[in-house]
């Protein structure tokens, strides 16, 4: 059974290496910095992060949230093409939000509008879309706002 555990830099890079091609087109349209130096950027400005590892330990995604309550996950093919690991990411996911929001009155972010995937995850999660910003981020791309109120 996958799990997550607190972040090692060798997971860092792994995931990064592998990330999925929509996690780096939202990476790109968001900051207009390559994926590897938005999720660079992202990672060490974080307060926490965690790695959401398969049955073997395989670092198979990344997740985090900044200090100002901005939550964010990257992950690799193998977490959302496993229906296994998508469940667990769901049961776990539910518990670690809702273990930060004791901490954090207000969980937020926005997904591009176009990773179907996320927004399908973070709805499981009880994240509401509060509006579609038809023209956000560095290029100009359709994204959601996404919440979740303590």
């Amino acid at each position: 059974m996958g799990y997550l555990r607190k972040s090692k830099l060798e997971d860092f890079k792994y995931v990064v290496k592998n990330m999925r091609v929509m996690d780096k087109i939202e990476a790109l349209y968001q900051t207009g910095m390559s994926p590897e130096d938005a999720l660079s950027y992202t990672f060490l400005g974080s307060k926490t992060n965690m790695t959401i590892a398969d049955d073997e330990g395989q670092p198979i995604g990344l997740c985090g949230v900044q200090k100002d309550g901005c939550i964010w996950c990257i992950a690799t093919d193998e977490l959302f093409d496993n229906k296994k690991y998508r469940i667990q990411l769901i049961r776990q996911g539910r518990d670690w939000v809702d273990n930060l929001l004791e901490s954090y009155k207000i969980l937020y972010n926005y997904v591009y509008a176009e990773n179907t995937s996320a927004i399908k995850w973070l709805k499981a999660l009880g994240f509401t879309f509060v509006k579609l910003h038809k023209s956000y981020g560095q290029q100009k791309k359709p994204f959601y706002e996404f919440l979740r109120i303590a």
